[in-house]
């Protein structure tokens, strides 16, 4: 008789506060973005994945939760949080409009690809709540990639005729 195999709740926890991290630095990222989008046409764009990365982090928040997460712990709160956002800023100085549509566009794709993995993850050990979860996660992420790609479509095509 095969055992089932054991699932190391810890490592979960600790991976999904990361996950946590990470999804409040998306949003606090596309909030800043959206005041002063690479291109005025993705204002709207920026605003909407503020709000969708916002509720992503609390998905996730939900999910290390039922692995043993303790919120109440760390965070990127604090001066942690604010060299991150400085961070952030600084590395947008003398950024192109090209090269930030870019930077968000491998943010997203990150993106998906954890989420994917944890989809698959999460089948796997038999946790269709959590898969359930991330997948409408995931399947929001790709839409603003989609989007994202879309803009900076735009923008390529502008600059290639010389519409600047």
């Amino acid at each position: 008789m095969a055992t089932a195999p054991s699932i190391n709740r810890e490592w979960i926890a600790s991976e999904f506060s990361k996950g946590i991290d990470a999804e409040h630095s998306l949003q606090t990222h596309a909030e800043s973005t959206a005041s002063s989008p690479p291109d005025p046409s993705l204002g709207v764009l920026y605003h909407e994945i503020a709000a969708a990365d916002g509720r992503h982090r609390l998905i996730v928040e939900t999910i290390a939760t039922r692995y043993g997460y303790n919120p109440g712990r760390g965070g990127s709160s604090g001066i942690g949080g604010t060299l991150e956002r400085l961070k952030e800023k600084v590395s947008e100085l003398g950024a192109t409009p090209q090269t930030r549509i870019e930077h968000d566009l491998s943010a997203k794709a990150s993106a998906i690809h954890w989420c994917t993995a944890w989809v698959q993850a999460f089948q796997s050990i038999g946790d269709a709540e959590s898969a359930r979860e991330l997948a409408a996660v995931l399947t929001e992420e790709k839409a603003h990639h989609d989007a994202l790609q879309e803009g900076l479509n735009r923008l390529v095509s502008r600059g290639a005729l010389g519409e600047h």
